[in-house]
């Protein structure tokens, strides 16, 4: 089993300036910090090996991970 544990972020100022069709065309800079508010995901083992099973406000079961429905997920995994 992983446990993940990753603290919120708040930006002031310049939080789209990390992404890369921007920075490409503008410099820019970012004023953030984080708080002491955590976002929690777990990943374990699911009975079908073959499967892979996402719960977060939705629940997904799904064989590839192209599949995935939720666009971060999709992007991490």
């Amino acid at each position: 089993m992983i446990i993940s544990r990753v603290p919120f972020r708040i930006s002031f100022t310049g939080g789209g300036s990390d992404i890369a069709d921007f920075y490409k065309r503008t410099p820019g800079a970012v004023i953030s910090t984080s708080i002491d508010r955590y976002m929690y995901i777990t990943l374990h083992p699911y009975f079908e090996l073959d499967k892979v099973h996402l719960k977060y406000s939705k629940s997904e079961l799904v064989s590839e991970l192209g599949q995935i429905q939720h666009p971060i997920f999709r992007t991490v995994l």
